[in-house]
């Protein structure tokens, strides 16, 4: 077996390797048979290596029985050796540059490898460190990259759950404000009707009194006027005179009470369409409502999202592609492609404030020239002054400072105005609008005081259709 022998009794005394082809000469002195002829091959006498007794190149028969101990002590090495070669079970001393793979030094000489570039270890160790060092440079980057965004959808899942537990309380607290005035409304209408129905009980039973009281007098008089009938003649005639003066009272016809009834059709005739209308008392309409998941993280929405407070703190937000990340800016939750539409600003007390809209596809990253020809079509205030954000800047035609500006978008005509509510004027008038889809946009770096989107007002109106033949 390959576990008695040592490596040194199967090692070739010439090229100190296991036996390739091992033979034995009759001095009992093995050699691997390629190595023992290489050595003969120079024409001299044939003769062993180590002890120069001389021998024939008729007795190089391969030893079957050393061979196999010799690939078995190469089998056992190479499953005991890692570093050992998997072919010849050498130390792997070499790499391949064609095949990319260490190899041992008898791979040099073998056909697998025949006309490959072959160099030390240490030498291709070093050059394939640098090489995979300079292959892990982008993805190191990548990495880095990925970990960043996977940094971010950790804070957006986070902001995700935050939102919709805060839009939920809210939900609930508008439903529940509006089950309350419809339970107040409910509690209103079933009251009234209790009221009418307990006001005209009330009469019924009075006419009832008063026509059992009647029922009980002409009962009387006429048991009474059929007793005296019934008399003999002397005491019936006695009576005569007071029985005759009774029957002279005689009531009116009773009537039936008109409006008597529950006026169920001022109850129930288009309830819930008056109700509905009622509820114009409590609620509000804001034609433009903001987007939080664009505004910047300097801004502190209002609960409705109609207002907007820019603030010296900077909340912690997801950084996802809606949002602007530099500037103080925000859209609205609401784009247009076709129509027309407007919409009040308050911006009084604001020092510094930005108002239009802008094209959908405007960057969100960075920041941006408020110009047409990069998607902005707006007017601001900023050091005082009231200037449209043309190319170049335009100066606003105002006669006084506005309170609230009124933003006039018309997509047909490609056009925006702003005007002051108070003036006939517009302030200024951009007719370029070109984008497939617009978006109200504001900005605002004033600290002080908010802008705010004021609610539009709320009619109900109802159309009659006539028709004629």
């Amino acid at each position: 077996m390959a576990s008695r022998h040592s490596e040194e009794d199967l090692s070739c005394p010439i090229c100190g390797k296991i036996f390739q082809q091992p033979v034995v000469l009759f001095c009992r002195h093995r050699f691997c048979k390629p190595c023992l002829e290489s050595s003969w091959s120079g024409g001299g006498t044939c003769e062993c290596p180590l002890c120069l007794q001389p021998s024939s190149c008729g007795e190089l028969m391969v030893n079957a029985t050393l061979e196999k101990t010799c690939d078995s002590f190469l089998m056992e090495r190479r499953k005991n050796n890692p570093f050992a070669c998997k072919e010849h079970g050498e130390t792997l001393t070499l790499f391949c540059l064609e095949d990319l793979q260490p190899t041992c030094v008898a791979c040099k000489s073998s056909n697998g490898h025949k006309g490959h570039r072959l160099y030390s270890l240490d030498e291709a160790s070093q050059d394939c460190k640098a090489e995979l060092k300079s292959a892990l440079k982008p993805l190191q980057e990548k990495l880095k990259a990925f970990k960043k965004v996977k940094l971010t959808y950790d804070q957006t899942a986070e902001h995700i759950k935050i939102q919709a537990e805060h839009t939920e309380r809210q939900i609930r607290e508008e439903f529940e404000a509006l089950y309350q005035f419809l339970r107040d409304e409910e509690a209103a209408k079933l009251s009234e009707l209790k009221q009418e129905e307990t006001q005209k009980k009330q009469t019924i039973m009075e006419k009832i009194g008063e026509m059992e009281n009647e029922i009980t007098v002409l009962s009387n008089t006429i048991l009474n006027a059929e007793k005296e009938m019934s008399a003999q003649d002397i005491p019936f005639l006695q009576n005569y005179k007071d029985t005759i003066k009774r029957t002279w009272r005689i009531p009116q016809d009773p009537e039936m009470l008109s409006g008597s009834l529950v006026d169920v059709a001022k109850h129930l005739g288009s309830l819930k369409f008056n109700i509905w209308e009622k509820m114009k008392n409590i609620i509000q309409y804001t034609p433009v409502t903001l987007d939080p998941n664009t505004a910047a993280s300097c801004f502190q929405l209002s609960q409705d999202l109609t207002a907007l407070q820019c603030c010296t703190q900077a909340f912690k937000l997801p950084d996802n592609p809606e949002r602007f990340d530099v500037s103080a800016e925000l859209l609205g939750s609401e784009g247009f492609c076709s129509g027309k539409y407007s919409w009040d600003v308050e911006v009084k007390n604001n020092t510094y404030w930005v108002i239009g809209v802008a094209s959908e596809s405007v960057k969100r990253k960075g920041k941006n020239i408020l110009t047409p020809a990069q998607g902005f079509w707006t007017i601001r205030l900023r050091n005082g002054e009231y200037k449209a954000c043309s190319a170049p800047w335009s100066p606003l035609s105002m006669t006084r400072k506005p309170e609230v500006v009124r933003v006039v978008l018309d997509m047909d005509r490609c056009k925006v105005r702003f005007f002051d509510p108070r003036e006939r004027t517009p302030l200024f008038t951009f007719t370029d609008i070109v984008t497939p889809r617009a978006l109200p946009y504001f900005c605002s770096a004033c600290k002080d005081h908010p802008l705010r989107v004021l609610p539009a007002s709320v009619s109900v109106t109802v159309r009659s259709e006539w028709f004629t033949e």
